[in-house]
């Protein structure tokens, strides 16, 4: 995990050069701002393989935003999450379903474009800022957490494998983001949300005596507040 907090921090390095060299070149050159963020995540894996419940985590993080070209602005930033999600499961020899509950801690990079619909573009001034915003995602993740250790060889339910054994997911993913930032020049509250494109169970599938085919995709809210300097 060391190893890949240093390549975030790489990547954070190297793509912030590049963030203001195109604001440079491209953008009008008001400002490159930096700014602090902490907000609340929802996450849920989308399977048919098993139930889920989505539940609510923590994020903070850092972030970089500026003029890019006309009516958009280009962001740059990393983020670090603590998720939370149930999987319905049950104990040996029985029928009884029990909510077992899973952390997941990751990092993010992320690489957002946005289009100002209101706020300093060239069709509305105004003091108030409303953006579209979309781009990658970047996530590199610990292995999911059982919160009590002792469902270790509970049964995930519709899956023939243990609670233990779901925590083994892929520790690299790819995700698209779509959202909405509203605020002032230095304020501003984001609701986003991100979708999967890579298989995060395809590490289950490789489970001796495995017969399922498992697939899931991260699916995940996220809403908080940036604070820019």
């Amino acid at each position: 995990m060391k190893n890949l907090f240093t390549t975030i921090i790489v990547l954070f390095t190297l793509t912030s050069s590049f963030n203001l060299l195109a604001q440079r070149r491209g953008g009008q050159g008001k400002h490159n701002m930096f700014g602090l963020k902490v907000g609340a995540t929802q996450f849920d894996i989308q399977t048919s393989n098993f139930i889920t419940t989505p539940g609510i985590g923590f994020i903070g993080g850092l972030a970089t935003r500026g003029d890019f070209y006309n009516n958009m602005d280009i962001q740059f930033g990393i983020n670090i999450s603590n998720n939370k999600l149930e999987v319905q499961g049950k104990e040996a020899g029985t029928t009884t379903p029990i909510a077992i509950d899973y952390g997941l801690f990751n990092a993010q990079v992320h690489l957002l474009f946005g289009y100002k619909i209101i706020g300093d573009n060239r069709n509305m001034q105004s003091k108030f800022k409303l953006t579209a915003e979309f781009g990658p995602v970047l996530q590199v993740n610990s292995k999911m957490k059982l919160s009590d250790k002792a469902q270790e060889e509970f049964i995930i339910d519709k899956a023939n494998i243990t609670a233990k054994e779901l925590t083994d997911i892929s520790p690299i993913n790819i995700n698209g983001l779509v959202g909405l930032s509203i605020g002032v020049e230095r304020l501003r509250i984001f609701g986003h949300y991100q979708y999967g494109f890579n298989n995060i169970l395809n590490k289950l599938n490789d489970i001796e005596g495995n017969t399922e085919n498992f697939k899931g995709h991260i699916s995940m809210f996220q809403f908080g507040v940036l604070v820019y300097f």
